[in-house]
């Protein structure tokens, strides 16, 4: 057999999600039965049992992996029922690639998932996804920021046409529970109880080295998802009459400006 045969004989046999003997037997029936004969017993522990090691690790590191991106729900849920949600996900969707820092997704979709009941699992579904917003934004691109000064190059009488392009370190969430309050909670030491279902709206992004979390009023948001969708400044800003002072908007817009929410500005009348 050559190297890759081997490898992957060997990534079969411990990533399987039955038993080791299963995976062994898995893994010979699927890349050939002769790369069995490269394990061999140790001074206590037979082929059987070495390879053992090696499932057992596969897996427990996929778990740590998960634990670590999502503290909170691992929290809200519970060590021992956070392992075996972990396991059951594990099993289901096992890594395929060398890197795991976009593992993490398949817990999120497991949770939205119908299937095996998880306690909370609607809150629990919300937080996973603001967990894994975080995630995603420290491992996005460095974010190109929107310069200020790009208003002065153009007249007033053209920023209605304006477009405006989202950040790559930005993550936009509306959710039906208040997950970002619970996990300010938890970030600060407390044991927060689960909150009661509630609507929410979230803006995830990165400043250099630090992430941030800022919470957005309906208002907010639905300025921000409009413009974030591709809408001209005026058209979006439309709705909004009666319903923000214009004092307001210009804080919101100070907020993302410097937050870099914005990637940059685009003159839809061109």
């Amino acid at each position: 057999m050559t190297l890759a045969d081997t490898q992957a004989w060997f990534f079969d046999a411990i990533s399987h999600p039955g038993s080791v003997r299963a995976g062994a037997a898995h893994a010979a029936a699927t890349h050939g039965a002769e790369a069995a004969a490269l394990l061999t017993a140790g001074p206590e522990l037979g082929p059987l049992s070495r390879l053992g090691v090696y499932h057992f690790a596969y897996r427990a590191r996929l778990v740590d992996a998960l634990a670590d991106d999502f503290p909170g729900v691992r929290q809200a849920l519970g060590a021992d029922a956070f392992v075996r949600l972990a396991e059951r996900v594990i099993a289901a969707h096992p890594s395929r690639t060398r890197n795991l820092n976009t593992y993490g997704r398949v817990l999120v979709d497991g949770l939205a998932a119908p299937g095996r009941r998880v306690r909370h699992r609607g809150f629990l579904h919300a937080l996973a996804t603001l967990e894994w917003a975080l995630v995603e934004v420290v491992h996005a691109p460095t974010p190109a920021r929107l310069d200020p000064a790009a208003f002065g190059a153009l007249g007033p009488e053209r920023w209605a046409d304006l477009r405006f392009r989202p950040g790559p370190a930005v993550r936009l969430l509306e959710l039906d529970w208040p997950a970002n309050a619970w996990f300010q909670a938890f970030r600060e030491g407390a044991a927060p109880p689960l909150p009661a279902r509630g609507w929410s709206a979230t803006a995830v992004y990165r400043q250099g080295f630090t992430v941030w979390r800022m919470n957005l009023s309906p208002v907010a948001y639905g300025l921000l998802r409009r413009l974030y969708a591709g809408e001209r400044l005026g058209a979006a800003l439309a709705p909004l009459e009666g319903a923000a002072r214009a004092e307001r908007v210009m804080d919101w817009f100070s907020a993302w400006v410097s937050g870099g929410l914005f990637a940059g500005i685009e003159d839809g009348a061109g």
